[in-house]
């Protein structure tokens, strides 16, 4: 028999975002992403994975449902924020009452709860407490993890290993809202060389953004010492530690790139060429008004197949940049590359 969870829906009204100075409201739209088919397509473009439970949360209930809706706070918290110390800087009234936030919640059979925040409280909560907000759009990680053995060899975790070693590289991806892929066996083993450029060319086997390389050795006390690497087109960065430290080592390094201040709202045109006809065109406008950190869309002007449009962004023109990059749909020209241009970023529509 399955489990029988009773709901609530809690008495807050659901509230819009409001782009100060835009004219109109940005839709919002939740778009779920099959990592599965993603494994599948070798030689894809890269493209982003969008996470979209980052506001749920379940959790056991111990002593205290009280207590429990607290830690399921503090976890979206950290989610949403990409900040490790967030519960901390939370301000004292939040966690007091961090119902007032809740927009939905449930108790199952075995004392679990499961309880889905309002994502506009939340990030206003974020925004008070001086926290960034790190949208739904994330990159897509590779995770590429060799398991030394006693006697010399070693084995890659891959989309099929039953392993305690993988299962807690994907718990602290899911606590992190980090969105990963395995190798598949099917493929073959990737090249693993320890360059960043190797690296990347595996994830782009992939259709990933970022490579994450772990080596994994016995530390002789029952747990794993593990050389981490991750390589992606903004962060180059390694370190040393736990099975767990190499996830937060990519959320924490994404989390500084791609997240945004709430207080921080930016006017930033995006000229796309090659929008051919009325479907480019609506790929374009829906994928740009779908971005977490973009609040309103307008066109303010088509010349020929080129469209120019005037984008109320929560951060600035870089962060936008930066999100625009992790999908294949928009490719930035070669002027547009790079450097962020002063008065525009410019791209190229690509079905």
């Amino acid at each position: 028999m399955g489990e029988r969870v009773l709901f609530y829906t809690a008495l807050i009204p659901k509230r819009r975002r409001k782009c100060a100075g835009a004219s109109a409201m940005k839709p919002i739209r939740l778009i779920t992403v099959c990592l599965a088919l993603l494994s599948a397509c070798l030689g894809a473009a890269a493209s982003a994975a969008t996470v979209p439970d980052l506001y749920e949360e379940t959790i056991p209930v111990g002593s205290s449902r009280d207590a429990a809706f607290v830690e399921a706070l503090k976890n979206v918290a950290i989610r949403v924020s990409g900040r490790r110390d967030a519960p901390a800087r939370l301000e004292g009234s939040a966690l007091a009452n961090p119902r007032q936030y809740v927009q939905r919640f449930g108790f199952t059979a075995d004392n679990l709860l499961q309880v889905g925040f309002d994502s506009v409280s939340i990030d206003q909560m974020l925004t008070d407490a001086g926290l960034p907000v790190w949208g739904r759009e994330r990159p897509l990680t590779l995770v590429l993890l060799n398991v030394a053995a006693g006697n010399g060899a070693s084995h890659l975790i891959d989309s099929t290993t039953n392993s305690p070693v993988r299962d807690i590289v994907v718990r602290v991806a899911a606590q992190r809202g980090l969105p990963i892929i395995w190798p598949d066996p099917a493929q073959g083993v990737p090249a693993m060389g320890a360059d960043a450029a190797s690296l990347m060319q595996a994830a782009a086997g992939y259709g990933a953004n970022a490579a994450l390389l772990g080596t994994a050795r016995s530390d002789g006390a029952g747990g794993w010492s593990v050389q981490w690497q991750l390589a992606s087109p903004d962060a180059n960065t390694s370190a040393n530690g736990s099975i767990e430290d190499g996830v937060h080592l990519a959320a924490d390094a994404f989390a500084r790139i791609y997240s945004a201040s709430g207080t921080t709202l930016d006017s930033v045109v995006v000229q796309v060429s090659d929008i051919n006809d009325l479907a480019a065109y609506a790929n374009t406008l829906n994928y740009l008004e779908g971005l977490t950190l973009v609040r309103a869309v307008s066109v303010e002007q088509v010349t020929g197949s080129t469209m120019r449009f005037r984008v109320a962004v929560r951060g600035d023109a870089a962060t936008l940049r930066r999100a625009l990059s992790l999908d294949g749909r928009l490719v930035a020209t070669e002027s547009g590359a790079g450097a962020v241009p002063t008065d525009r970023l410019l791209f190229r529509y690509q079905p």
